[in-house]
């Protein structure tokens, strides 16, 4: 089973000056086909969303303790429902240095999956809403949002456990106010924000070089399929690995041997990393070049570049050739009604 421990606490404060109040389980939910659907649907909507960081825990465990407790529930020193419960607790300290208003339920979700353990923690809010019961009376009740929420953690526990790794930990803080985010960033203990844009330049700074050996054809098909293969890779909330890239190179490009990149990689930088968690707009941007202001917006593939379009940096203007017939056609007849 993907999911085999799942519970959930209530935590709610009704105002500003009000005190912050838990509701708890005193055990994990029976496995069940809904509760495992849910779960899932958590983490596809986590792996979807935008703003998350990614870092560490901070070594300062006094202040955060976080950690402690999870690595105590892993060495079978605490049960996963009583280190779910301390954590609750040190949420809700957390969030009585604010005046925040709340009412969420905080799950905390373990997979067991062949790529390793990982701990989720989603706060996730109810909604309410109308229905018709059995006598076609209506009533109101409420359900879980299980897309809509902003403030989640995944912890890559393989990963926890080596030493090197500096991003072990996924934070989504997204759309919320900063003061609730940072009593859940203080619950988590994150620290150490690690920069993946600086990791997918130099990755992408590496791939242009190893272009420049190829002719122009496979230079270009390369490009697409490594961006490609990244930007699937991140969709599925997976790192990017350079030895798996390279294999998978090797089978859409036949004249690559399957460690032709990995080689590459090996002898020619230093600093690009075994495995990174890629950036999707540096991808997106190493293979389009895009812009606007008020009134113009373009987009097109770098690889038009001094191609179907040039720029002349002295006069600052753009000669585009081939024109997409779309937008010749909508030329011609801008022209003719203007004429």
């Amino acid at each position: 089973m993907a999911f085999p421990l799942i519970v959930a606490h209530r935590i709610t404060r009704t105002a500003p000056t009000a005190s912050v109040i838990t509701q708890t389980r005193t055990d994990v939910f029976s496995e069940n086909g809904k509760l495992n659907e849910l779960a899932h649907e958590l983490k596809s909507n986590f792996i979807r969303k935008n703003a998350k960081s990614y870092g560490r825990f901070s070594s300062e465990t006094a202040e955060f303790p976080f950690s402690s407790w999870l690595q105590e529930y892993r060495q079978e020193r605490l049960g996963f429902t009583s280190f779910t419960q301390k954590a609750l607790n040190h949420f809700k300290i957390s969030l009585e240095k604010s005046e925040n208003i709340l009412d969420a339920y905080v799950f905390f979700i373990v997979e067991k999956i062949e790529a390793g353990d990982f701990l989720y923690v989603f706060i996730v809010e109810p909604i309410s809403g109308l229905y018709f019961d059995g006598d076609i009376s209506l009533s109101d009740s409420l359900y879980l949002d299980s897309g809509g929420f902003s403030l989640a953690a995944k912890i890559n526990l393989l990963d926890w456990d080596t030493a090197d790794s500096l991003t072990y930990v996924a934070l989504l803080r997204a759309r919320v106010d900063k003061e609730l985010s940072d009593a859940f960033t203080h619950f988590i203990g994150f620290s150490d924000k690690h920069d993946i844009k600086n990791d997918t330049n130099e990755f992408l700074q590496t791939v242009e070089h190893f272009s420049q050996t190829l002719d122009d054809t496979t230079a270009k098909i390369t490009r697409t399929k490594v961006v490609d293969y990244c930007l699937e890779q991140k969709k599925a909330g997976k790192p990017v690995v350079i030895s798996e890239l390279s294999n998978s190179l090797s089978q859409d490009i036949k004249s690559y041997e399957p460690d032709h990149f990995a080689k590459f990689v090996e002898t020619k930088t230093a600093e690009v990393k075994n495995e990174f968690i890629p950036d999707s707009s540096q991808l997106r941007n190493y293979i389009r070049i895009s812009g606007r202001n008020d009134s113009l917006s373009m987009s097109f593939e770098s690889a038009c570049l001094g191609n179907e379009i040039v720029y002349d940096a002295a006069s600052d203007s753009l000669t585009i050739k081939n024109i997409p017939p779309a937008l010749k056609a909508r030329l011609f007849k801008h022209l003719k009604i203007n004429q």
